[in-house]
């Protein structure tokens, strides 16, 4: 990877780093072992990319 391109890519999300595939394996043991109740769901594993920048409400406005 560049040096420097990830720092720039992440900066803008909930969680500025990129994931680790330990991250992934976690999220996979979970779907095959403990989501017994989950039908048709889908588990974004992204960093909170979808949801958007964090907002920062003024109680004053």
């Amino acid at each position: 990877m560049t040096a420097g391109f990830g720092d720039a890519y992440t900066a803008g999300q909930p969680i500025p780093r990129f994931g680790e595939p330990e991250e992934v394996a976690r999220m996979v043991l979970f779907i095959v072992t403990d989501a017994t109740f989950s039908t048709g769901c889908a588990f974004v594993l992204d960093g909170g990319v979808l949801a958007g920048p964090p907002t920062v409400l003024n109680p004053t406005d």
